[in-house]
C-alpha cells in the first residue's frame, strides 16, 4: 500500500470533495478517480492504487468549505494545477443521466469554489480545463455523443424543438 505525503492526501481530499459535492459519488468518478490518483500520485497502473485507500479517502466525505484548509495544504504551483485538473475531470464525469447537464449544480458550486481558492489566472485556468478535457475518456460513439449534446430537447415527435 503507497503511503502519501501531506500534499498528495490533501490533493486526494480536495478532489474526493468535489466528486461528493452533490451527495454522490458515481462509479465513473471512482474509477477516473483511482485511475488518476494511481497515474499521477503514483506513475503507475491503477492496480497500484489500492482499493481500501481509495475508500478511506472517499469516506471522509468532506463538506465544500473544507477546501479552504485543504488548498492551504497544498505547497506549491503544481500541485494547485493538479488540483484544478483532476477535480475538473471529476466534475466532467460525474454526471447521473444524459438529461442532466454536463457538470451538476452542486459540483459546479463547490469547482467555483475550488477555482476562487487556488488564485490561478484565468488563461492559465482555461489551459487546465482544455488539457483535462483532452484526457477524459472517450465517449462511446456517435450515439453517446449526440444523445449527451441533446439532453433536455424536447421528444422529436412534438415539434416544438429544444426544450426551454
Amino acid at each position: 500500500m503507497a503511503e502519501f505525503t501531506p500534499a498528495q492526501a490533501a490533493l486526494l481530499r480536495i478532489v474526493c470533495t468535489v466528486a461528493w459535492a452533490d451527495g454522490e459519488c458515481s462509479k465513473a468518478e471512482r474509477e477516473l478517480l483511482a485511475e488518476q490518483m494511481a497515474t499521477q500520485l503514483h506513475g503507475g497502473s491503477p492496480e497500484s492504487f489500492g482499493d481500501a485507500q481509495l475508500e478511506a479517502f472517499l469516506a471522509e466525505r468532506l463538506p465544500v468549505s473544507g477546501l479552504d484548509d485543504l488548498v492551504t495544504q497544498l505547497p506549491g504551483s503544481d500541485d494547485r494545477q493538479l488540483a484544478l485538473k483532476l477535480s475538473y475531470m471529476m466534475v466532467r464525469v460525474g454526471r447521473r443521466s444524459p438529461a442532466e447537464p454536463s457538470i451538476n449544480a452542486q459540483e459546479r458550486v463547490a469547482y467555483r469554489h475550488l477555482v476562487e481558492l487556488l488564485g490561478l489566472e484565468d488563461a492559465r485556468i482555461q489551459e487546465i480545463e482544455w488539457a483535462a478535457e483532452a484526457d477524459l475518456p472517450k465517449k462511446e460513439g456517435l450515439a453517446q455523443l449526440l444523445a449527451e449534446l441533446t439532453a433536455g430537447w424536447r421528444s422529436p415527435d412534438d415539434g416544438r424543438g429544444p426544450a426551454a
